[in-house]
């Protein structure tokens, strides 16, 4: 298979970080506290020293056996020069049912502004209710755990993230974390209240991930309609933000269809999208994040079929997975209506549960997960490599056959490696310059005088990639 959409322009749109990580998610998603948070408790500035003179803003949270509510709503105390302690009073205590164990008291520096409290002390039991506070600003402590909406927090521990992220966020976080081989850093988002999708896939735009999910949400009617419907935002998400984001921000955005479903007919439209994933699952996990971790886990050029998935999942019936791929033969190849789906295959030894196939969403484009993930990283890597030209060669033979050279000192590896079968580089400048000059036409030397009097050079990359095998045809004849 011939791929011919790379293309390399040296313009102000190469700066991009020189590495890039292979397999870095966002996952976006709602939390649920264990708890409601709790009232403000009563404050009044006293006699005394310890503090500054200034505002200072207080809340509460209740921790339970399940883990640690958000702050309530803030109170705000004054303080003046001499009466620099401030006491509380009515601290609200965990209700019956509630589990609470202690209870946190968070409060800003001087002057602080809303929702930057940090732990200011924690009261052991849920009885007490007076505190006085005439503890520095140096001495608070973490900001309160439970990540803020529309803030990217960045996770390496499935713990943590179940800890900060208590829900679909936390839970879809550590599914990811549990795939072998699984990702290395996953970024979660929490949406602010409605779910508002759109305003937590806009904090995600400038982060350094390759993978997008949305939290427990399965693709129907309602989450696919266009345009504020939560899958259909990621997919335009993927799309805009790897077309117009800037290098090293190319993704994919992975989703899955409602348990149990096999309807393909859901991927339409603007979902069709070669750079979305769908799966077919029967579990009560998060199918989408499970396949995000998988993703993950492997270098671009490494085919997604039958790779292991940890995640609890009856098995399809051939006859669903029909459904689901459409039917196909070894002359016609595989089918493929752009979604995937788990499979537990006979043939390998033990239990487990592995994809079915690594499609995208577009079975008619660029059809398979690892030809995406393989054209962006190697049109990252020559736009890293290239950008170390600019400013440095010159428009000319040999600065343009240097250029060239480097470019193959990306290229010719992956060959090497079979991670790509061939490539060609075209420089229609070269060309001209490597004309004998008494036969140039005019055209052609307005051409070699406006680029160089302009600076701009155009390089263009064919790259030949032949993808894993999908099906094998065998004959067996016992003679």
């Amino acid at each position: 298979m011939t791929v011919r959409y790379i293309r390399v322009n040296p313009v102000a749109d190469l700066f991009a970080p020189a590495v890039r990580a292979f397999g870095n998610i966002a996952v976006v998603g709602q939390v649920q506290p264990p708890a409601p948070a709790p009232a403000a408790p009563t404050v009044a500035a006293a006699t005394g020293a310890g503090l500054g003179v200034g505002t200072y803003r207080y809340a509460v949270t209740l921790v339970t056996a399940q883990g640690e509510t958000e702050p309530g709503n803030e109170i705000t105390a004054t303080t003046t020069a001499g009466s620099q302690v401030v006491n509380l009073t009515a601290i609200p205590t965990g209700a019956a049912g509630t589990n609470t164990v202690a209870r946190r008291l968070y409060r800003t520096a001087v002057n602080g502004a809303t929702g930057t409290g940090r732990l200011l002390a924690t009261i052991q039991d849920n009885t007490t209710t007076t505190f006085t506070d005439k503890v520095p600003d140096a001495r608070l402590g973490d900001e309160p755990p439970i990540v803020h909406a529309n803030t990217p927090t960045a996770f390496t521990d499935p713990a943590e993230a179940r800890r900060r992220a208590p829900g679909n966020l936390g839970e879809a976080i550590a599914l990811a974390f549990t795939q072998t081989p699984g990702p290395t850093l996953v970024y979660g988002v929490r949406t602010a209240a409605g779910p508002d999708w759109a305003s937590a896939l806009t904090t995600v735009a400038p982060l350094d991930v390759q993978l997008v999910t949305l939290a427990n949400t399965a693709l129907d009617a309602t989450t696919g309609a266009t345009p504020n419907g939560a899958i259909a935002l990621l997919a335009n998400h993927v799309s805009s933000v790897s077309n117009t984001g800037g290098d090293g921000k190319e993704r994919m955005g992975v989703a899955m269809l409602a348990k149990g479903s096999t309807a393909t007919a859901v991927v339409t439209g603007d979902l069709a999208n070669e750079r979305m994933v769908y799966i077919a699952h029967k579990s009560d996990q998060d199918a989408a994040a499970a396949l995000a971790g998988v993703i993950a886990g492997y270098e671009p050029h490494i085919s997604m079929l039958l790779k292991p998935v940890n995640i609890t999942s009856a098995a399809f019936t051939p006859a669903e997975i029909e459904t689901i791929n459409g039917s196909e033969t070894f002359g016609s190849g595989p089918g493929g209506n752009g979604v995937n789906w788990l499979v537990d295959p006979a043939l390998i030894p033990g239990r487990g549960t592995y994809l079915g196939e690594g499609y995208t969403g577009n079975p008619g484009g660029k059809k398979y997960i690892d030809i995406v993930r393989t054209v962006d990283d190697v049109s990252f890597r020559l736009k890293a490599q290239v950008i170390k030209t600019i400013g440095n060669l010159r428009v000319s033979r040999s600065g343009l056959r240097t250029l060239e050279a480097q470019m193959e000192a990306v290229l010719q590896p992956l060959v090497q490696n079979e991670v790509i079968e061939g490539f060609t580089i075209t420089s229609p400048l070269k060309v001209l310059l490597d004309k004998d000059p008494n036969t140039l036409t005019e055209a052609e030397l307005q051409r070699i005088n406006d680029a160089q009097a302009q600076r701009v050079v155009e390089v263009l990359v064919s790259v030949d990639y032949a993808g894993a095998i999908h099906r094998l045809s065998i004959t067996l004849k016992f003679v």
